[in-house]
């Protein structure tokens, strides 16, 4: 036998045991998540919200690893099918979600998908993992309120309160005086959250200080 077919032999004995647990570990859980996603559809289009929402918790809990499906899915045709992966995947610590449906925000031709995702980035600042990246959404948030549909400006509008920065507060308060009482409600609770996240930053370099 030739040494490097004897060294591959050697190494095949020793070390595929375990490599073939965690390819296994592995396969299972790809599977896992391709089952509970197809699940999750079917149970979109069938309207069975249980079956949907236990689908949900089982994405949350498998954690990063359903990041990139959910990615994926975010692309698919079905508009309620988009808007869940997008629902779903904004509930993961993961930061590759972000730029993705950053995107879907600035492009995607409907509006409850973009409103959908001023939610989705809303929440980033609700995890210390994804608060600073999802920070890059503000600009985009502020845009969004000035230009967009209603339903897409009350999101944003939401999303801006979480976001606690007054560099909104321009803007914000032109939405407060806005016709729609939707666009109105929002930008002022919008307004209320930043004037306590000011206060809250006060407080707290003053115990820093002291």
């Amino acid at each position: 036998m030739k040494k490097t077919g004897f060294f591959v032999l050697v190494a095949a004995l020793v070390l595929t045991p375990s490599a073939r647990a965690q390819e296994a570990g592995k396969g299972d859980v790809q599977s896992k998540i391709r089952t509970s996603i197809e699940t999750m559809i079917t149970a979109i289009e069938e309207g069975n919200d249980p079956m949907r929402n236990r689908m949900f918790f089982e994405l949350r809990i498998i954690g990063s690893e359903s990041v990139p499906p959910l990615i994926e899915l975010m692309k698919d045709s079905r508009v309620k099918v988009r808007e869940y992966a997008i629902h779903t995947v904004s509930y993961i610590d993961d930061v590759r979600w972000i730029d993705p449906v950053l995107n879907i925000l600035k492009s995607d031709p409907v509006p409850s998908t973009r409103a959908m995702a001023c939610r989705a980035l809303a929440r980033t600042q609700d995890t210390p993992v994804l608060e600073s990246e999802g920070r890059k959404a503000i600009p985009v948030l502020i845009e969004k309120l000035q230009s967009d549909e209603e339903v897409v400006q009350m999101d944003a509008a939401f999303a801006l309160g979480w976001y606690g920065d007054p560099q909104a507060r321009p803007v914000l308060e032109k939405a407060a005086q806005s016709s729609s009482e939707l666009v109105s409600f929002f930008a002022k609770g919008a307004l209320e959250d930043i004037e306590h996240a000011e206060k809250m930053r006060e407080l707290k370099e003053k115990k820093g200080k002291s």
